[in-house]
C-alpha cells in the first residue's frame, strides 16, 4: 500500500481516517501540526479547522502538488471561503461527519490523477479516466441506492412557500442536487448539476458557502456569487454545467429566474426553456414547475415519445404528489436496471394562499 501524510491536531478521527485510507488501498502516516513540515512528493491529507488555515495556506506555498482538505463537520465548511485563494492548490474537500463511503470517490479521484503513472503521461490521460470513472462509479452507486430507498416525495414547507420535490438516481457520473435557502423578505432555490463528479463535488461546497454567507448579505448578491464560482469551476474543467436558481421576493411574489443548461420552467400553461432569464410576477396558490436537465435526458432515452408539455397539460387535474410520482413512473417504466440513465430531479414551487403579500 502506498502512504499518505495526514495531518491532523486532534486523533479522535484516526480510525474514521484509517477507514477511509484503506478503501482508497493507502495507509496514513499520522502527524500534527506541529510535528514537522510534510513532503512535498506524497499524497497529503490535511484535517482543517479556523485555527489552521493559516498553516494550511503555508504548506500550498510550499507544495506543487494538489492536497485533499477535511473538515469534521459540515458546520465547519463556512471556512471554505477563506480558501479561495488555494483553490488550485486544493484538489477537493471530504467531510468526516459523513459515511467512508461518501467520501471514497473523491480520495481514488485524487489519487489516480495526481500520483499515478498516467498524472505525468499525457498520452494514457483519456484511458486513465476511464478507469476513474469505473472506481466512482462501484461506490456513487452504493450511495444513490441509499438515496433512492431514502428519498422519495420531500414537501418543504416554509414562510408563503410550499416546495414539493422527488429525485431519483442515475448510472451515469456527476449528479444534480438542489437546495433552498428563506429570509423574511426572499426565498431562494437553486437546482444545480454537472456530468462531471469533480465539478459536483464543488458545486455543493458552494452551496455549503453559499449556505453559510453573512446573513447581512443580500440573498440576490449571495445568488449572483453562487452563479458566478460555479460557471468558473465549469470553465476551468470544461464541463458540461446545468443550473436553475429562482430568487422570489415575498413581499411583491416577483421571481427572478437565471438558467443554464437544458431544462424546463411550466407556469400558467406556458413551457419555458432554460434558454434565457425571465422574470414572472407570481399571485397566491399559483404554482410553477421545475423539470432538472437530468429529467429531460431521461426523458429523451426513455419515453421520446412524452410531450412535457402535453404531460402537464394532461395531468393538471392531478394533485402535486401524484403529478410528480406520475412523471417519474413514465420516465423509468423503461428502465433496464434498478436506476435510471442521469439523476433526475423535478420539483413545484407553491405560493400559499393564506399568506399576506404586497401586490
Amino acid at each position: 500500500m502506498r502512504e499518505m501524510e495526514v495531518v491532523r491536531q486532534n486523533p479522535a478521527q484516526d480510525e474514521y481516517l484509517k477507514k477511509l485510507l484503506k478503501e482508497a488501498n493507502l495507509t496514513p502516516k499520522f502527524i500534527t501540526w506541529e510535528d514537522t513540515k510534510v513532503s512535498g512528493n506524497s499524497p497529503l491529507l490535511l484535517v482543517v479547522d479556523q485555527d489552521h488555515i493559516d498553516a494550511l495556506i503555508e504548506v500550498c506555498d510550499e507544495r506543487d502538488l494538489k492536497i485533499v482538505v477535511a473538515m469534521n463537520s459540515r458546520r465547519e465548511f463556512k471556512i471554505v471561503s477563506e480558501l479561495k485563494s488555494q483553490f488550485d492548490k486544493i484538489f477537493g474537500f471530504i467531510d468526516l461527519s459523513q459515511e467512508v463511503d461518501y467520501n471514497t470517490p473523491l480520495l481514488k479521484n485524487y489519487l489516480n490523477m495526481n500520483f499515478s503513472a498516467s498524472a505525468v503521461s499525457l498520452d494514457k490521460l483519456a484511458s486513465d479516466l476511464d478507469k476513474i470513472h469505473e472506481y466512482t462509479k462501484s461506490e456513487l452507486t452504493k450511495i444513490k441506492d441509499l438515496h433512492d430507498r431514502l428519498v422519495k416525495v420531500r414537501v418543504d414547507t416554509l414562510k408563503g412557500i410550499i416546495v414539493t420535490s422527488k429525485f431519483m438516481a442515475g448510472e451515469k457520473s456527476g449528479g444534480e442536487f438542489f437546495d433552498m435557502l428563506q429570509t423574511d423578505q426572499n426565498f431562494l432555490y437553486i437546482q444545480a448539476g454537472s456530468d462531471n463528479y469533480i465539478l459536483s463535488s464543488m458545486i455543493i461546497s458552494e452551496l455549503e458557502v453559499l449556505k453559510l454567507s453573512s446573513p447581512t448579505t443580500s440573498m440576490k448578491s449571495q445568488s449572483e456569487n453562487f452563479e458566478k464560482m460555479i460557471n468558473h469551476h465549469a470553465n476551468e474543467m470544461g464541463a458540461n454545467l446545468s443550473y436553475c436558481i429562482i430568487n422570489v421576493d415575498l413581499q411583491t411574489l416577483t421571481a427572478e429566474c437565471q438558467f443554464k443548461g437544458d431544462g424546463f420552467l411550466y407556469y400558467q400553461n406556458e413551457l419555458h426553456d432554460f434558454s434565457k432569464s425571465i422574470k414572472i410576477k407570481l399571485k397566491p396558490s399559483e404554482k410553477f414547475f421545475l423539470l432538472s436537465n437530468g429529467a429531460l435526458k431521461n426523458l429523451k432515452e426513455l419515453n421520446p415519445k412524452l410531450s412535457v408539455k402535453s404531460f402537464y397539460s394532461g395531468n393538471a387535474d392531478k394533485n402535486t404528489k401524484d403529478l410528480i410520482n406520475e412523471f417519474f413512473f413514465e420516465v423509468s417504466r423503461s428502465k433496464a436496471g434498478n436506476f435510471l440513465i442521469y439523476d433526475a430531479l423535478m420539483s413545484v414551487i407553491e405560493i400559499e394562499q393564506k399568506t399576506l403579500y404586497k401586490l
